[in-house]
């Protein structure tokens, strides 16, 4: 959202779909967009911080992707990052992370 598309929306779409189209694995990955979209220098977007700080804030991320995958199960989590119940339990609570939030909404 903070980046400034340069084109329409058209051109986005079109963007967008080559992207889908060149992946392999269901994900869009830096390397299926045009050049000046692939730098955080192009785009406006550099992270700054300290280099523990960066692998924190990707640590978090990918903790949290595994709870959404695992519906907030946090041993099934652990065991698709290779982590141990305790480490990910540990982890959960250096970053504040509320696995509950992912469990399945009951109707």
């Amino acid at each position: 959202m903070a980046y400034h598309w340069p084109g329409n929306v058209r051109e986005l779409e079109n963007v967008i779909e080559r992207a889908v189209i060149l992946s392999d694995d269901g994900v869009i990955h830096a390397y299926h967009l045009p050049p000046t979209l692939q730098t955080a220098e192009t785009s406006g977007t550099r992270y700054r911080g300290s280099l523990e700080a960066r692998l924190e804030s990707v640590e978090r991320e990918l903790i949290v992707d595994a709870l959404k995958g695992a519906g907030g199960n946090m041993a099934k989590a652990s065991r698709e990052l290779g982590l141990s119940e305790r480490v990910i339990a540990l982890r959960v609570e250096k970053y504040g992370i509320d696995f509950r939030l992912f469990r399945p909404k009951a109707n």
